[in-house]
């Protein structure tokens, strides 16, 4: 099943707000979702079917399956606990 990356619109702002060599990591994970979507490590949220989240060092991304619409869309990274976005 091919996918469609969306994403929350503060997910861009938060991954421009690391520096380079952080945001190629996180951005090459969100990429590898397309193509594995459920990966090892990658944990479902309790209540709310196909949504999960993926530790990734110390990065955490929060991110949903939509199998009808064939989307990803991605709601949430995260460093250490701290949501990356607009403040």
């Amino acid at each position: 099943m091919a996918l469609e990356l969306r994403w929350d619109f503060r997910v861009p702002q938060g991954l421009r707000s690391l520096p380079d060599s952080e945001r190629r990591r996180v951005t090459r994970t969100i990429l590898f979702l397309l193509e594995d979507p459920r990966p090892r490590g990658a944990r479902a949220l309790p209540g709310k079917p196909n949504w999960f989240r993926l530790e990734e060092g110390p990065f955490s991304l929060v991110y949903a399956i939509d199998p009808q619409e064939s989307t990803l869309t991605v709601y949430g990274v995260s460093k250490d606990g701290e949501l990356l976005g607009p403040k």
